[in-house]
C-alpha cells in the first residue's frame, strides 16, 4: 500500500517547527498512512527536547507519528541526504520548518498521486502567510514594486499542468512530493548549494528538480496542494532584502549558468548601479538598490556556475610560494622605480610607448590583411551577430600586444640607460627610440628561436607560412646555442647594470641608482615569475590513515593513444617502458573498447559506466542543456562516499569541466567547441606574437584561450601541475580521486623537445617536421579527415606520433615516481587509459571515430594497478570502458550502481578468477566531412557548415542542429565484438552491409568471413539489433 512520509529539515526553529506540526495534525487525514520524519540539522536549541515531548504524547493525542534523526553536519543538503535513506514509503513530501500546510494538503497529495501515477514529482502552491501587519509596500503593484518578494511564492494558476525544464518555473523544495524511485534516479542533493544554518544560500532543491527532469522525471503541478510560508518581519527590512536578492539570483544563476558572464549582465549591473545612486524617489532608489544586488548575485552565480569544481579545500601549494613572492616583488619594485625616477621616467617611457604603438599598429594591419580565425566555417548571419564581440576580442589581443611591446621596448630603453650612464654620454631621445626597437625585436627573436627549438608546435599552430622555411634556422639554433644566446644576453645586461650602478653611486645620484635597481628588479622578477615552473615536493605531513581505509584513485589518460603502441603488445619501438612496468605490476586489459571513439561520449561513458544511448551524448557537439548528465558520474559518487575529487587537463580535456561530472576541483580549459572562445583566439599573426610571450603562467591566468590553443603541446607544464596537486592531496586524511588527462598523443602530434625528434628521420624535409602539416586548430583536424592518404607524409607522421607516445610514457613514469616520494604508492590505485585510438589509413581513412571496421580507433590501452593485489598480468578477455567506473567503485569498497550498464572487473584483477565473457559495442561519431573509405552508397548527411549551429548566441556553444540528429544516428557504423569475432554494420541508402572478422587469425580486419560463418554472423547481428533497439531514438536498417 502507498504510504507518505513528511520530511522536515530544521535548524534552531523549535517554535516554528511546532507550528508546522500543529498544522499537519489539524489537516484532514488521507486514507494512506502518514508519518513525519524530522531531521535536526546541527540544532543547538531545544528542538530535540521538544520533539521528544511530541513523541511521548503522539499516541495519546492521536498525532501523526514522528521520528527524529540528528544530523550534526551543518547544511540543509547534508540533512536531506542523511534523511532520505531512512525513508521507506512510496511518497515523500518536503515541508519547510517555517511553513504551515493547508487543511486539505494531505488529501491533495493522495489525490495527485492517484490521478497522475506516471509523475515522479508533484509540486503545489506556496503562498505568503500574510496577517495584515506587513507594510503596505509588499502589496504595491506599481513600476517600482519589489519583486520577487523575500517571502517565497509559487503559484502557477488554479489549473493542474506539467512543469517542464524548458518552460518552468522550476519549483523549489518547500512544497514538493517525490516518488521513491526518483531518489535513486536523481541521486543526492548537491552539498555545494543550499543554506548552511540560517544563511541565505539556496538552490539545492531547484537544482535537484532540474536534474530529475533532465533524467526523464515528469513534474506535475497540482494547485490543491497548498502550503503557507511564515512571514518574518525581519525579512521585510532593507538589509535582508538586499542579501536575499543577491543570494536568490546567485543560486539561480549557478544552476542555469555555464561559467561565463555575458556582456549584457555587466551592462545591466552598471545601469542598475547608476539608477540606485542618482534616483531622487525613495521607492525608485530602493527598487534599484535591490535590482543592483540581484545583478551582482547573477554575475557571481555565473562565475561560479558550470561544472568546474571549486569546492575542494586544499593546503597551500608550497612550490608556488616562490612565484607569489616574485609577483609581489615585481609589483613593489615597479612602483619604486616609477616614483624614484621622477619626471625623468618619461624620457624612457615615451620612446617605448611610441615604438609599442607603431609596432602594434603594424602587427594589427598585417593581421587584418591576412585575417584568419580558428574554428569552423559558420553562416554569415551567425558571424554578423558576433561582429561586435569579434572587435572586442581583437582589441583585447591588440592591447596585450601593445603591453608586451611596451615591456620589451622598455627593457631595451633600460639597457640603453645603463650603457649611456656607464659611458657618461648625453641622453638621446632618438637613440632611446632605437633601443626600444631593438628591445622589441631582440625579445621577439629570442622567444621565436626558443619556441622553434623547444616547442615548435606553438609556431605551427599560428603561422601563415610554410615551416620548411625555418628548417635551416632550426638546425642552426641548437639547444646549446639558444642557451648561450640567453646567457650572453643576461651577462651583457649584468655588466651594463654593474657599470651603471658604479657610475651612479660614484656620482652620488641615489635617486637614479634606486630607480635603476628597482627597474632592473621589476623586469627580472616579472620574467622569472611568468616562466618558472616549480618542481613538485613531497608533502610536509603524511596523515596516518586506517589500515582498512579506501584507496586513493589516480587516473592518467592521453587523448588518442593507440593500444598497439604499448611495448607489452610487442610494438616495434620501445615507447612505453613505464606503462609496461605498471602493467607488469598490475593488470593489462588487451582488448578494451570504447562505445564511441570521440572524446566527449567516450569520457562520459567511462566515468558514468553507461552506453551513449543511456547518458545521451553521442558526439562532441552538444547544446548547453545537454551538458547536465542524466546519470551520476564516478566523481560525484566517490564524493558522496568521502573522496576528494579533482581533474586536470590541457586543451583536449575541456569536456571534464563542460559536463556535470561533479569534480570538487578542476584545472581545465574552457569548452573548445565554443564560437566565442574561438573568436577570442584572434587572427594568426596577432595570436602568434602574443603567444610567444604568454605560453606560461601569465597566459594561463590571463589569456587561457591562447595558452590552451588547440594543437599546442602542454605536456610538461601539465605534468608539473599534476604532481604538485598530488603533493597537496597527500596531506589530507580523506582519500582522493584524481583524473589527469593529457592531449599529448592527439593530432597534430606536436611535442616538446626532444620528443619530436626522437624517431623522426633527420633527413626529412617535408612540411610535417614538427607537427602534422595544415592542422593548426581542432577544426582543421576535423576538415582534413576527408583527405586521402596521398596528402600525408605518413611515415613522418607516425614517427611524430610515436614521439608523443614516448613523451606521455615519460610523464607517467614521473608521476609514479612522485607517488613513491609522497608515500602514496602503497595505497593508490593507478589507471592508465585513453578515450580512443587513432587510425592511420589502415582502412583507407584516418582520424578517430570515423570507422568501426578496424581496431585502431575503438580499442584503447587499459592498465589497472591495485597495490593491494598481486600482479595479474595480461588479460585477453574483451572488456569495455563502461566497466571502469563500476570496477573502481568495487575496489573502493562501494556498492554497485544499478543505473550503470557496465559491470565490475575487480574479479579480473585476481590471479585465481576468470573474467566474464562480455560483448563490446562501438559506434562511429559524427562525420563532418566526406570520409574516405566509406562505401559509395553509404548513408550520408550534410557537412560541417550545414550541420552546426549556435543555439544559444549568448553562450556561443556549438551544437549539431536538432533536425539532423536522427539521420546522424541512422548513418552511424556500428560494431560488436564477442570473443574472437567482430561484426561490423554499415547502413546504406538501401539496406545495410554486414562484415564479419575473425580477429584471432585476422587482427587487421582485412578478410570478411561472414559467408563462411553464417551462424556467427546471425547471432552477432541479432545481438547488435537488440542493442540498437534500446536507443531512445532507434535506428532502423532495412
Amino acid at each position: 500500500m502507498t504510504a507518505l512520509t513528511i520530511l522536515i529539515c530544521t535548524h534552531n526553529r523549535s517554535d516554528l517547527l511546532e507550528r508546522v506540526l500543529a498544522s499537519l495534525n489539524a489537516a484532514k487525514r488521507p486514507v494512506i498512512p502518514v508519518q513525519v520524519l524530522v531531521a535536526a540539522n546541527a540544532c543547538t536549541d531545544d528542538t530535540v527536547t521538544r520533539m521528544g515531548v511530541y513523541q511521548a504524547q503522539q499516541d495519546a493525542q492521536g498525532w501523526i507519528p514522528l521520528r527524529l534523526i540528528d544530523v550534526p553536519t551543518p547544511g540543509k543538503s547534508h540533512a536531506l541526504n542523511r534523511a532520505i535513506p531512512e525513508i521507506d514509503t512510496e511518497l515523500t513530501a518536503f515541508v519547510d520548518d517555517d511553513h504551515r500546510v493547508d487543511e486539505n494538503y494531505l488529501i491533495a497529495i493522495e489525490q495527485a498521486a492517484s490521478a497522475w501515477p506516471d509523475a515522479g514529482l508533484y509540486c503545489g502552491r506556496i503562498l505568503p502567510d500574510w496577517d495584515g501587519s506587513e507594510p503596505d509596500w509588499v502589496h504595491d503593484n506599481g513600476p517600482y514594486r519589489i519583486y520577487p518578494l523575500p517571502i517565497p511564492r509559487y503559484d502557477q494558476s488554479d489549473q493542474p499542468k506539467t512543469i517542464t525544464a524548458e518552460e518552468g518555473p522550476i519549483p523549489g523544495g518547500g512544497n514538493l512530493v517525490v516518488r521513491r524511485q526518483v531518489f535513486e534516479l536523481a541521486g543526492e542533493f548537491s552539498t555545494d548549494l543550499g543554506p548552511h544554518g540560517h544563511d541565505l544560500g539556496g538552490g539545492e532543491d531547484s537544482e535537484y528538480v532540474l536534474r530529475a527532469m533532465h533524467r526523464g522525471v515528469r513534474c506535475q503541478y497540482t494547485p490543491d496542494m497548498v502550503q503557507h510560508h511564515y512571514v518574518d518581519t525581519e525579512r521585510l527590512r532593507l538589509g535582508y532584502l538586499l542579501k536575499k536578492s543577491y543570494q536568490r539570483t546567485r543560486s539561480t544563476s549557478r544552476i542555469h549558468g555555464n561559467g561565463r558572464v555575458p556582456l549584457f549582465m555587466w551592462r545591466k549591473l552598471a545601469e542598475y548601479g547608476f539608477h540606485s545612486l542618482f534616483s531622487l524617489s525613495w521607492a525608485r532608489r530602493r527598487f534599484y538598490w535591490i535590482r543592483t544586488a540581484a545583478a551582482l548575485g547573477e554575475v557571481q552565480g555565473r562565475r561560479e556556475s558550470g561544472y568546474r569544481g571549486r569546492g575542494l579545500s586544499l593546503p597551500p601549494d608550497r612550490g608556488m610560494l616562490g612565484t607569489e613572492v616574485l609577483a609581489l616583488l615585481a609589483v613593489a619594485s615597479g612602483l619604486i622605480a616609477w616614483y624614484a625616477a621622477g619626471d625623468a621616467r618619461w624620457a624612457g617611457i615615451l620612446p617605448a610607448m611610441g615604438v609599442a604603438g607603431l609596432g602594434t599598429a603594424a602587427l594589427l594591419a598585417k593581421s587584418l590583411l591576412d585575417f584568419s580565425q580558428t574554428g569552423p566555417r559558420m553562416r554569415e548571419e551567425v558571424l554578423t551577430h558576433y561582429r561586435r564581440y569579434t572587435l572586442l576580442a581583437l582589441a583585447r589581443l591588440t592591447a596585450w600586444a601593445f603591453a608586451l611591446m611596451l615591456f620589451t621596448g622598455g627593457a631595451g630603453v633600460l639597457l640603453y640607460f645603463m650603457l649611456n650612464t656607464a659611458l657618461d654620454a648625453t641622453w638621446s631621445t632618438g637613440l632611446a627610440f632605437i633601443a626600444a626597437i631593438l628591445g622589441v625585436l631582440g625579445a621577439f627573436s629570442l622567444q621565436f628561436v626558443r619556441k622553434l627549438r623547444h616547442n615548435p608546435g606553438l609556431l605551427v599552430a599560428s603561422m601563415h607560412y610554410r615551416m620548411s622555411r625555418l628548417y635551416r634556422l632550426w638546425q642552426t639554433m641548437t639547444p646549446t646555442l639558444v642557451e648561450s644566446l640567453q646567457g650572453g644576453a643576461m651577462g651583457l645586461g649584468g655588466l651594463l647594470f654593474a657599470a651603471a650602478s658604479w657610475k651612479l653611486a660614484e656620482a652620488g645620484h641615489v635617486g637614479h641608482l634606486m630607480a635603476l635597481w628597482a627597474a632592473t628588479l621589476f623586469f627580472a622578477s616579472a620574467v622569472v615569475w611568468a616562466g618558472w615552473q616549480p618542481q613538485a615536493r613531497a608533502p610536509r605531513k603524511r596523515p596516518v590513515r586506517a589500515a582498512d581505509a579506501p584507496p586513493n584513485i589516480l587516473m592518467i589518460g592521453s587523448d588518442t593513444l593507440r593500444a598497439d603502441r604499448l611495448g607489452a603488445f610487442g610494438y616495434r619501438r620501445a615507447l612505453t617502458p613505464n606503462i609496461d612496468a605498471l602493467a607488469a605490476a598490475g593488470t593489462l586489459f588487451a582488448n578494451c573498447y570504447v562505445p564511441c571513439a570521440r572524446t566527449a561520449p567516450s569520457l562520459i561513458s567511462m566515468l558514468t559506466g553507461t552506453w551513449p544511448h543511456t547518458h545521451g551524448i553521442r558526439d562532441n557537439f552538444v547544446d548547453d542543456a545537454s551538458t547536465r548528465l542524466k546519470v551520476d558520474a564516478l566523481p560525484m559518487l566517490l564524493k558522496h562516499a568521502g573522496y576528494r575529487t579533482a581533474a586536470l587537463s590541457d586543451w583536449c580535456g575541456a569536456d571534464m569541466g563542460k559536463f556535470s561530472f561533479g569534480f570538487d576541483y578542476t584545472d581545465l580549459p574552457e569548452d573548445q567547441w565554443n564560437l566565442k572562445y574561438l573568436i577570442r583566439q584572434g587572427p594568426k599573426d596577432l595570436r602568434l606574437y602574443v603567444s610567444l610571450f604568454t605560453h606560461n603562467r601569465l597566459g594561463r591566468l590571463l589569456l587561457p584561450e591562447l595558452y590552451y590553443l588547440g594543437g599546442v603541446p602542454l605536456t610538461q607544464p601539465l605534468g608539473h601541475r599534476a604532481r604538485r596537486l598530488v603533493s597537496r592531496l597527500a596531506e589530507g586524511v580523506e582519500p582522493f580521486f584524481l583524473n589527469v588527462f593529457y592531449s599529448t598523443t592527439h593530432p597534430p602530434f606536436a611535442s616538446e623537445w626532444p620528443w619530436y625528434t626522437r624517431f623522426s628521420d633527420p633527413a626529412y624535409a617535408g612540411e610535417s617536421r614538427f607537427a602534422m602539416a595544415r592542422l593548426t586548430d581542432p577544426f582543421e583536424i576535423i576538415r582534413r579527415q576527408g583527405a586521402p592518404r596521398e596528402e600525408f607524409d605518413l611515415d613522418q607522421i607516425i614517427d611524430l606520433y610515436d614521439g608523443c607516445v614516448a613523451e606521455f610514457d615519460d610523464e607517467v613514469g614521473k608521476m609514479l615516481a612522485h607517488l613513491d616520494r609522497c608515500g602514496l604508492a602503497s595505497n593508490t590505485l593507478v589507471v592508465v587509459y585513453s578515450d580512443h585510438g587513432m587510425e592511420f589509413f589502415e582502412h583507407d581513412t584516418w582520424g578517430q571515430g570515423n570507422s568501426a571496421v578496424g581496431e585502431a580507433s575503438p580499442r584503447i590501452p587499459l592498465v589497472i594497478r591495485d597495490p593491494r593485489r598481486a600482479s595479474r598480468g595480461r588479460v585477453d578477455t574483451v572488456v569495455r570502458s563502461i566497466d571502469i567506473a563500476p570496477t573502481l567503485l568495487e575496489l573502493a569498497g562501494l556498492p554497485p550502481v544499478t543505473a550503470m550498464d557496465g559491470i565490475s572487473l575487480a574479479g579480473c584483477l585476481a590471479t585465481d578468477r576468470t573474467c566474464p565473457e562480455l560483448d563490446a559495442l562501438n559506434e562511429t561519431g559524427v562525420w563532418v566531412t566526406n570520409i574516405p573509405g566509406l562505401p559509395d552508397d553509404h548513408l550520408r548527411y550534410p557537412d560541417l557548415l550545414e550541420l552546426l549551429e549556435v543555439p544559444d548566441r549568448t553562450s556561443g556553444t556549438l551544437a549539431t542542429k536538432a533536425k539532423y540528429r536522427e539521420i546522424i544516428l541512422g548513418a552511424k557504423d556500428r560494431m560488436i565484438r564477442r570473443g574472437q569475432w567482430k561484426l561490423v554494420c554499415q547502413p546504406l541508402t538501401s539496406g545495410y552491409s554486414l562484415r564479419l572478422f575473425d580477429l584471432q587469425s585476422d587482427p587487421a580486419c582485412q578478410l570478411n568471413v561472414a559467408d563462411a560463418h553464417p551462424e556467427i554472423r546471425q547471432a552477432l547481428w541479432a545481438q547488435l539489433q537488440d542493442f540498437i533497439g534500446q536507443d531512445p531514438a532507434p535506428t532502423s536498417h532495412a
